[in-house]
């Protein structure tokens, strides 16, 4: 990309320091040199209807047959006027200008970092290392460059320096960002550089971001993590076993996963058996229609209060599910933000497929809701989805 670029780039200037050189050299003047005759009709006009007009009449066609006498007609030649000093001028300053203007729009700098991330693979850790520099200083160059605060942010937090990550993430809220994501990162960096102490801004963060996405990873943990330390441990057990539903049984996160929440519960003393089951919804699901959905879509299944059809959910399930129909069932286990579901006498539910991984009616494929249903052990309630 590099080589390219700079053939390119020359092969515009070159073509641009060739118009201001060769231009001038062919250009010709279209009119002819004036005369006395184009100076006599001019001075008549002048003096029309005045005492001197046929005076100056006589003695102006005197004068013109004075100077034709003798004269042989020659074609009037025109050689084009340039200055070689001027032109070498307006090559530099052309030059200047595009500079400037490159400076202005993206600059040969961005180029060079996003050739460097391109082969960032392939780099060694000191060359990692030396990079990330780079694009700090380019950063502080171009604080409204979004990617450059992304990419810093991402680095410095998985680099267990949560105080600089902090920093980033303000730089890409302050400037209007308002992903889950970022928000639950966010959270999370403020967290772990205030000593693990979750601070009010850094708790309404990671709340919006489960608003938002009830599944995002970095909110559930951050909160986990919180809830843990304030040695609200079956709080804590809420947010990690939502979190390792984001694992693949037996993958090192479910595992490390499971271990924590055994951690917390041998803290709260509970003999670590089976979870009891707790009044909740069962949910038994169907396609509706002919189109099949697509292989990799994700199923959210969501209760809120009775007759809500937006806000924080009560309880979530998320899955991707293999076949259909299938059951789902919303206990205490899916429980969310300090609620139980247990605790109510009847929800709504609603059930969304998405094809991008997040919940929303936006996102949704399909989706379907039944506003009242009662919680308890009873029967399971039959959702059918719409396909949008």
């Amino acid at each position: 990309m590099n080589n390219a670029f700079t053939v390119f780039a020359l092969l515009l200037w070159a073509a641009a320091a060739a118009l201001l050189i060769w231009l001038p050299r062919i250009w010709r003047h279209g009119g002819a040199p004036e005369t006395n005759e184009d100076w006599l009709r001019l001075r008549q006009r002048e003096l029309a209807g005045e005492a001197e007009a046929a005076q100056l009449h006589e003695e102006a066609a005197l004068r013109l047959l004075e100077d034709q006498v003798g004269e042989t007609a020659s074609e009037i030649s025109l050689r084009p006027s340039y200055s070689m000093l001027t032109q070498l001028a307006g090559v530099a300053v052309v030059t200047l200008s595009a500079w400037l203007l490159y400076r202005l729009l993206g600059s040969w700098e961005d180029v060079k970092i996003a050739e460097q991330l391109g082969q960032i693979e392939l780099s060694r850790p000191e060359d990692v290392s030396a990079l990330i520099d780079r694009i700090a200083v380019r950063a502080e160059a171009r604080p409204d460059n979004g990617d450059y605060a992304l990419l810093l942010g991402e680095y410095y937090l998985s680099g267990n320096e949560p105080a600089e990550a902090l920093r980033y993430y303000e730089r890409l809220i302050e400037a209007g960002a308002t992903a889950p994501e970022i928000l639950g990162k966010a959270a999370q960096s403020e967290f772990l550089s205030s000593g693990r102490v979750l601070s009010r801004r850094a708790r309404a963060r990671a709340e919006q971001a489960l608003v938002v996405d009830p599944m995002q990873a970095t909110a559930l943990a951050t909160m986990g993590m919180a809830a843990f330390e304030e040695a609200d441990y079956r709080q804590a057990i809420v947010y990690w076993q939502r979190l390792r539903d984001l694992e693949p049984p037996g993958s090192p996160g479910h595992d490390m996963l499971g271990q924590i929440i055994e951690r917390a519960r041998q803290e709260l003393g509970e003999p670590l058996l089976e979870p009891v089951a707790t009044a909740g919804v069962e949910v038994e699901i169907s396609l509706g229609g002919d189109q099949p959905l697509p292989a990799d879509a994700v199923l959210f299944v969501l209760a809120r209060p009775e007759g809500a059809e937006a806000g924080m959910p009560i309880a979530v399930v998320r899955q991707t599910p293999s076949s259909w129909p299938l059951t789902v069932r919303l206990d205490d286990s899916a429980s969310m933000a300090g609620q139980q579901i247990s605790s109510f006498s009847a929800v709504s539910i609603e059930v969304q497929v998405s094809a991008n991984g997040q919940p929303g009616r936006d996102n949704a494929l399909a989706w379907s809701a039944r506003p009242s249903v009662p919680v308890g052990f009873g029967d399971p309630v039959t959702i059918r989805l719409q396909a949008e």
